[in-house]
């Protein structure tokens, strides 16, 4: 199939829909991605990419095609710019492309106003649409302090509402997302799927202490932004008692790196919380091996808190378990058996489980396996890339049977 996906994110930009586009074109696929200009990192355009450098170029096979886009840069005037701006170019640029495809996927994070173009190729072509859906509209809003009554989130509420009714498939990564989604903004299940994300493979090696005297350590990789609340981290690790031997490595950057770091400094835990910074994804991995626990916590703010991050089977992939501080993944989490899960922002109940498991010498019999088994049957690349292609198939059947 002759295949295009919209994307805001793509390569150099460290996004998923980079393996998925490669897999594709594997897959025999003939695959076009319509993106912005790479800025997501550093919030800047890089050099080679100002002008009209390196618009149209191949990743893997990929065939690639640069919109223009204001940068992202800081604050909310601007990330609101980066989003409108990328709407309007790549809607003008999709909707003249003179190719045609069998199919149009947007891979959806944020903003919902990308699935714009994606819309108007489906519409133009005749072709089918799939729209998969990461974040939540206009939910996401609420992180920025938009609340329900602004002007602005009725304005984004009736956008989403059109667009995710316009899809033949909304498929999501989360399953309450279909409960956000009827409830919101009146889509119907039947045109609803849930497809988890998928996630890199670390497969580490399983940890082997030198002695119960060696420190326990506990490993955090990721954005650090108001959502991940890593706030409840620090607090937790202040409840544990002093003479416990362990140690909280945070890798990552983000909008609220500072504030965590004031908190730590706060609450004298300076000399347990190790804030590394960004690290390259290779490097972390080689972190990663050092680690006998990984921490993954999130905000309980509405249907954003019943989020399951992909974060949680790239953890599962690296033989450790994990222990969690969120609303949603304790069902998965359980049937897994790959560690503990406790409620969002429950520091106290997170410091409890932290603590005993410091006091056996970071030993969870049967955790780590499982959370791998889990991984291999559910979250590989090629779990998701199978199922992706089960939905672009039943899509393309459709339409034509119906010419």
């Amino acid at each position: 199939m002759k295949i295009l996906i919209v994307s805001q994110h793509f390569y150099p930009d460290s996004f998923r829909i980079n393996e998925v586009a490669s897999s594709l074109v594997q897959r025999g696929h003939d695959v076009t991605v319509l993106t912005s200009l790479p800025d997501y990192k550093n919030g800047t355009v890089p050099e080679n990419c100002k002008g009209r450098k390196n618009r149209r170029f191949k990743y893997n096979g990929v065939k690639v095609v640069r919109c223009f886009s204001v940068s992202r840069r800081t604050g909310v005037l601007f990330r609101a710019l980066n989003y409108v701006s990328f709407l309007i170019s790549s809607t003008f640029k999709a909707y003249f492309m003179k190719e045609h495809f069998d199919i149009v996927m947007c891979y959806q994070t944020s903003p919902v106003l990308m699935a714009n173009a994606a819309r108007a190729v489906s519409k133009k072509q005749n072709i089918p649409f799939l729209l998969y859906c990461l974040d939540l509209w206009p939910e996401c809003l609420k992180a920025w302090n938009v609340g329900e009554k602004s002007p602005l989130y009725k304005l984004i509420h009736s956008y989403s509402r059109k667009m995710y009714n316009s899809p033949e498939i909304l498929a999501v990564s989360s399953k309450p997302f279909m409960d956000y989604h009827e409830q919101v903004n009146g889509v119907s299940r039947d045109i609803m799927l849930h497809l988890p994300q998928h996630s890199e493979d670390m497969n580490l090696p399983p940890k082997v202490r030198s002695s119960n005297e060696e420190p326990v350590v506990f490993a955090f990789g990721g954005n650090i932004g108001s959502v991940q609340n890593i706030e409840c981290i620090i607090r937790a690790t202040a409840k544990i008692s002093v003479n416990e031997s362990f140690s909280v490595e945070i890798y990552g950057d983000g909008s609220n790196l500072e504030n965590c770091k004031k908190l730590a400094k706060e609450l004298g835990v300076e000399d347990k919380i190790n804030f590394h910074g960004w690290v390259a994804k290779e490097t972390l991995w080689q972190e990663y091996k050092k680690a006998d626990a990984f921490l993954l916590t999130l905000k309980p703010e509405g249907f954003i808190g019943q989020t399951v991050p992909a974060k949680l089977q790239e953890y599962m992939s690296g033989n450790r378990p994990v222990f969690a501080s969120i609303d949603y993944a304790s069902e998965i989490i359980e049937e897994a058996g790959c560690g503990v899960c406790v409620p969002s922002d429950d520091s106290d109940a997170l410091a409890e489980q932290m603590t005993i498991f410091v006091k056996n010498h970071g030993e969870m019999p049967g955790a780590a396996q499982g959370g791998r088994k889990y991984f291999e049957a559910h979250y590989t690349k090629d779990c998701f890339m199978d199922s992706l292609e089960k939905v672009f198939m039943k899509l393309f059947k459709k339409r034509n049977s119906n010419k």
